[in-house]
């Protein structure tokens, strides 16, 4: 056999020797298969998930009111109402709630024999025309309303010369989710403007936490303010997670309730 020939067995046997390696290793891979992705039944391989599922806190709720914990109207009230119009933390098209967050249907409505309305303290440098209602819910987790339903009077016995507050505009307010034992609030301003005609002698907030079509005289809680407090064109907010909160929900007040 001369040079040539040999150079080709040789050329050729290292050929077959690749080629046999390379199906080797084809084959086992083969065999083992895809470790973590399953197929399907229609023959397509499903992607492993690697994302973990995140509450959604967004837009205003779910930190803590006083006494509860979650979260906050968007920016903590510092938006008007119409903004708040996302779903956090279990609630209910965007309002406030002091509920965890979860991906399930809202609770039943709030029973107001169960809604414990009262005054919260003053803070620092709060207006004496200021007024802000607390509401706490005494029952188990309930679906509460945007607004409560206020009369201004002069007492509990006494509604002569009643007068209702402005509102926010109809449908800015959204319907909240509030734990048990945890509160919401609401602020009125019985004298948001500098106004030369006022009338005085209020001492008495009528307040039904929860109005529905349903509600009537028994669901109605008498909040007491200062006796003699002045009122003219009064200002009442929606339910926010804490009284500063609250207070600052008062400058969207611009509807008279029909």
């Amino acid at each position: 056999m001369n040079a040539l020939n040999r150079i080709a067995l040789l050329a050729g046997g290292a050929l077959v020797a690749v080629a046999a390696t390379g199906c080797s290793s084809s084959t086992k891979s083969a065999a083992a298969g895809p470790a973590t992705s399953p197929t399907n039944a229609s023959g397509t391989t499903a992607a492993a998930s690697t994302s973990a599922s995140v509450p959604n806190t967004t837009a205003g709720s779910t930190s803590a009111p006083t006494g509860g914990s979650a979260s906050t109207p968007p920016g903590a009230g510092n938006t008007p109402p119409s903004a708040n119009n996302g779903v956090n933390g279990g609630e209910v098209g965007g309002g406030s709630t002091t509920a965890p967050a979860a991906n399930t249907p809202p609770p039943a409505a709030c029973d107001n024999a169960k809604l414990n309305a009262s005054l919260a303290p003053s803070m620092p440098g709060q207006k004496s025309s200021v007024f802000v209602i607390a509401v706490k819910n005494a029952g188990s987790t309930c679906t509460l309303g945007p607004i409560p339903y206020v009369w201004i009077t002069k007492s509990p016995t006494d509604v002569s010369d009643e007068t209702r507050p402005l509102i926010p505009s109809v449908d800015t307010g959204k319907k909240n989710i509030i734990l048990s034992g945890t509160t919401l609030y609401a602020a009125i301003d019985l004298l948001p403007g500098n106004l030369a005609s006022t009338t005085g002698n209020y001492g008495d907030l009528a307040v039904t936490a929860n109005p529905t079509p349903d509600s009537s005289g028994k669901d109605v809680q008498d909040v007491v303010i200062p006796a003699g407090s002045a009122a003219g064109g009064a200002k009442l907010g929606v339910y926010a997670l804490n009284p500063t909160s609250a207070v600052n929900q008062i400058q969207y007040a611009t509807t008279a309730e029909k």
